[in-house]
């Protein structure tokens, strides 16, 4: 993901990076070059999906930006999970990010998180995540046997939500806990470290090292 924070280094940054994006999130009130000046600018080269997030709520800007070339409207404040089910839908009509589907896909031994569909699979069996369920597997399952620490589950987890703290973390891992438990799984597998942060074992061995505990 890159960010910039006015239109003019947003255009230059899109132009100059050797993966382009599969989704744009554009404000409307930036400096150097507006929102509606650098849609229709990248409009003159890329039909890349655009989303508009702003806080102007008028029916003049809507009708500009998306006669533009906008594909949809955000008005702030909005929910991340009303982002993300945005983004999701985006994606999927216009086909940008086919070709990586595969990357939605992280898996630890058959520990399979799969981004795409929004769910985890352990041996034939699935369960549905939340977004933040989502959000916060991700590090976890990229990087097994690795603690993350409580303040980076924090950032994933409730992006929006400064007064976030462990207790609410402490809360989310149980609830992923019992959904791992629910595919058969040792919930001992998601591990606390006190005052640290929180490891997903390294399950390619799951038979050897937590077989005995296994609720199959």
């Amino acid at each position: 993901m890159s960010e910039a924070c006015d239109g003019k280094t947003a255009l230059e940054l899109f132009h100059t990076l050797s993966v382009k994006p599969d989704l744009v999130l554009l404000d409307l009130m930036m400096p150097e070059m507006d929102g509606h000046e650098a849609l229709a600018r990248l409009r003159e080269t890329s039909d890349v999906p655009v989303i508009i997030l702003t806080a102007r709520d008028l029916f003049d800007d809507k009708r500009r930006t998306f006669t533009t070339g906008a594909d949809d409207y955000l008005v702030k404040p909005f929910s991340l999970p009303e982002l993300e089910l945005r983004i999701r839908a985006l994606l999927r009509r216009s086909g940008h990010g086919a070709d990586r589907s595969e990357e939605s896909r992280i898996s630890t031994g058959d520990f399979l998180l799969d981004a795409e569909r929004c769910r985890i699979e352990w041996r034939g069996r699935s369960a549905a995540l939340t977004g933040r369920e989502l959000r916060l597997l991700t590090p976890l399952v990229s990087r097994p046997g690795n603690v993350v620490r409580y303040e980076e589950l924090l950032r994933v987890g409730w992006p929006d939500d400064p007064y976030a703290d462990t207790s609410h973390l402490r809360v989310a891992i149980a609830r992923l806990r019992k959904k791992i438990a629910g595919l058969g799984l040792s919930p001992r597998v998601l591990s606390s470290y006190s005052s640290v942060g929180y490891l997903l074992g390294d399950l390619s061995n799951y038979d050897d090292d937590y077989g005995d505990e296994s609720d199959d």
